[in-house]
């Protein structure tokens, strides 16, 4: 499964360096298709029994894992500001 995903990245990586894409940006076609693919996937999502069933513990971790590397990339971000003006501040 994940080769067929790489594969249709790169087609499309490929296709949008050689191929002119004004119309894409026109028609606004790359908002259509991200929500036809979020439908499909809530679609399938309501469909698997066994995972509506451990939702709630897929949205702690889910919760949980964007909380910490929130606080985690603006903790790293903030110590390297520092760094980079106690290093110019000579």
């Amino acid at each position: 499964m994940i080769w067929y995903v790489l594969i249709m990245f790169f087609t499309g990586f490929l296709l949008g360096r050689f191929i002119k894409s004004e119309w894409i940006k026109k028609y606004k076609i790359i908002m259509i298709l991200t929500m036809l693919l979020l439908f499909s996937l809530g679609l399938e999502i309501g469909a698997n029994d066994e995972l509506f069933e451990q939702i709630d513990t897929i949205f702690l971790y889910g919760s949980l894992i964007a909380l910490f590397g929130s606080f985690g990339s603006f903790f790293v971000g903030y110590i390297l500001e520092k760094a980079g003006k106690a290093g110019t501040k000579k």
